[in-house]
Parts: C-alpha cells; structure tokens; sequence
C-alpha cells in the first residue's frame, strides 16, 4: 500500500507553461490531445491531472474557456480524483449550456451544486477561476467575484486530491498558468 508523506504546512507554486511546458513530472495526460502551444496547455477532447495531490488552499487557474457554455459541452476543472469518483470533489463543471460548481464530501456521492451566471466577458479570455478549499467550506471565484459557497458537501479533511482538467469538445481549453497557494501537499 503506498503512502503519503505530507510535504509542506503551506506550500506555494506558480506553474508557468512558458516555462515548464507540459512538464510529465507534473501532469499526466490520461487521454485525449493535449499539449503545450504558445506557452499554454491546450485541452481538445482530453483529460489532464496533476501527479501531486493536496489538501486546502487556493487553487487559481487563469483558463481560457473558448466559447459561453453550449450545447454537447463537457467541461471540468478544479480538484478532482478519477478513483474517488463523485465523492470528495470540489470543481466548476460546464454541461451543455450550464455553468455549475459542484463539491462532493466523503459519505454522499450526491453534490452540492450552485448554478453560475456565466459572464460573456470570459469567453475565448484568459480568466482567473478559483477554488478555496477550507476545512469547513469550499469557495468558488471567477476575476475577483465570489460565484458560490459551499458549506454542507465539503471534501474529507485527511483526503488528498489532485486537480483535473477536462474538455470533450475538440475547440481549445487553454490552462494558461496554475498557481497554488497556502495548499499541502504531497
């Protein structure tokens, strides 16, 4: 059985695709096409996690979402396991032409979900969407603006997650960068 061993209290990190690329010591593709173009990460029809897993903090990714949110869209991001499934989850999801967010906790795989308002000046626009997850409430921000609190399903706090990236459409999910502040990690 393998075993986690926490890293850090409060770990910091700025993921810089200029930099970095798609760094495989860091990410792992699962399926689909994905690469790094222009110093961004590029979803088409892919699935994207981090090897890292963590706990807490403020997830800040700047993506770029090409289109508002239409008809056959399937989008994901935020912290989210393959293996935990619809438990122990916290992420924004675009279905079709809604805009959710979504946190699961450890004993229900049912959600607490919030339906969001998506603003138009975020299409095709590198925007700043964040998750803070705390011990007792998940948090989620689009530029600055609180969209949702979740206080009822938060995710298990000994549960290491790591974040996720989806898009079933084949039209250019950008990550543009990561940064992940005040997290633990392992």
């Amino acid at each position: 059985m393998a075993h986690n061993t926490l890293v850090s209290d409060n770990y910091h990190f700025f993921y810089d695709p200029y930099l970095y690329g798609l760094d495989s010591d860091f990410f792992k593709v699962t399926s689909g096409a994905v690469a790094c173009i222009g110093g961004k990460i590029r979803i088409n029809s892919g699935k994207l996690n981090t090897l890292g897993t963590f706990l807490f903090g403020d997830y800040i990714m700047m993506s770029t979402i090409p289109t508002a949110p239409t008809g056959g869209d399937s989008r994901i991001f935020g912290l989210y396991s393959q293996a935990y499934g619809n438990r122990n989850a916290a992420y924004f999801f675009i279905s079709g032409t809604n805009f959710y967010a979504r946190s699961y906790s450890d004993d229900s795989s049912v959600a607490e979900q919030s339906t969001l308002v998506w603003d138009t000046a975020w299409n095709n626009t590198p925007t700043n969407f964040t998750i803070k997850w705390r011990i007792d409430r998940v948090e989620f921000w689009a530029d600055g603006r609180l969209l949702a609190l979740h206080t009822e399903k938060v995710p298990a706090n000994e549960r290491m997650i790591p974040m996720y990236f989806y898009n079933s459409a084949n039209d250019g999910m950008f990550l543009n960068y990561l940064e992940l502040a005040n997290v633990r990690k392992t």
